[in-house]
């Protein structure tokens, strides 16, 4: 029996002259590639930034100090370390320094990049060419979402692993002959996993406690006619004054404030909690220890970070409905 439809028999040159059903993984991978491709600044500004501490191992130079005879403490009742303890410290102390820079210019980039990525389009009326291709606003605005909480941080933990080990070999080279003094970078293969690992989870932590506010500058971007930064910035700082005002309170301000750094905060007393009262944490712990006394799983399971997931889903809906109905036009 012949299938039909209500075109006719269902042939070869039906089935052929049909458009052919695009995976949906790969639509959000083009475009994902297009956000890149529209906001350069998303790669440069990371790779720039690396590029330039590369640049500085090259061109710093450090007296020969003593550095072997400085105390460390290694560990919960350790006083002092030897030259292999403390080059491994020292080693994991610029590990973290070297990434500090590179997920600064992220964060800065990603700020305008939000606040800018669906106000620009209409703002040169590409949204109309855009909204011409079979493509739902959810796909356009999870790609724009994905990209800032996901692919950008994910490329910039890698950038930063390839800057800690450029620098590594270039200061190694540079110590070897020496032309530089001062501390040597003694390689521990398990204290720099513990190391890199512990900052994947704090960057994955990070993404989560700060996703309000990246959809907050989604909807901020799609609804804004003009001067998208002033609706973005002045809404907060108009309600923490007209409440200090009105009722002599600070709710608002506090709120901002603990979404802003209360992840660092919870992340600072988990640190404090592990530690022997009335000793500095940095007295009982290298870099590489901290891996192993830091509870994620208290960090993760924060009521306030999953109701602040709970608020950017409502917002991400929000913006989904807001680019839908404008256009501009």
């Amino acid at each position: 029996m012949t299938d039909a439809t209500a075109e006719g028999p269902l042939t070869a040159e039906t089935v052929a002259s049909r458009p052919a059903t695009i995976p949906a993984w790969q639509v959000m991978v083009a475009l994902i590639r297009r956000e890149f491709w529209e906001h350069r600044a998303l790669w440069t500004a990371p790779l720039v930034t690396g590029a330039l501490m590369v640049l500085s191992t090259l061109l710093v130079h450090m007296g020969n100090n003593r550095w072997g005879t400085f105390p460390v403490f290694v560990g919960p009742g350790s006083a002092s370390a030897d030259p292999h303890a403390l080059g491994v410290m020292i080693s994991s102390a610029r590990q973290i320094g070297v990434s500090m820079p590179l997920y600064l210019a992220a964060v800065v980039t990603l700020f305008f990049y939000l606040l800018s990525s669906l106000y620009d389009e209409r703002k040169d009326r590409s949204i109309l060419f855009w909204k011409s291709l079979p493509v739902s606003d959810t796909a356009t605005v999870l790609s724009k979402l994905l990209v800032a909480l996901v692919v950008v941080p994910l490329g910039v933990f890698v950038a930063a692993i390839v800057t800690d080990m450029l620098q590594r070999w270039i200061w190694d080279i540079r110590y070897a002959m020496g032309l530089v003094g001062g501390p040597e970078f003694v390689w521990d293969a398990m204290a720099w996993v513990k190391v890199e690992a512990f900052m994947l989870l704090v960057v994955t932590l990070a993404v989560l406690w700060y996703a309000p506010i990246a959809a907050y500058l989604m909807v901020i971007s799609a609804f804004a006619r003009r001067n998208a930064f002033l609706w973005a910035v002045l809404p907060p700082v108009i309600l923490t004054v007209v409440e200090r005002i009105a009722f002599g309170t600070r709710y608002v301000n506090d709120l901002l404030l603990y979404r802003l750094g209360g992840v660092w905060y919870d992340l600072w007393n988990n640190f404090r909690g592990h530690g022997v009262p009335g000793s500095p944490f940095w007295k009982q712990h290298t870099y590489p220890s901290v891996f192993d006394v830091v509870s994620f799983r208290d960090l993760f399971m924060n009521v306030d970070l999953w109701l602040g997931l709970i608020v950017a889903a409502a917002l991400i809906y929000a913006t989904i409905r807001t680019r839908r109905y404008r256009d501009d036009t």
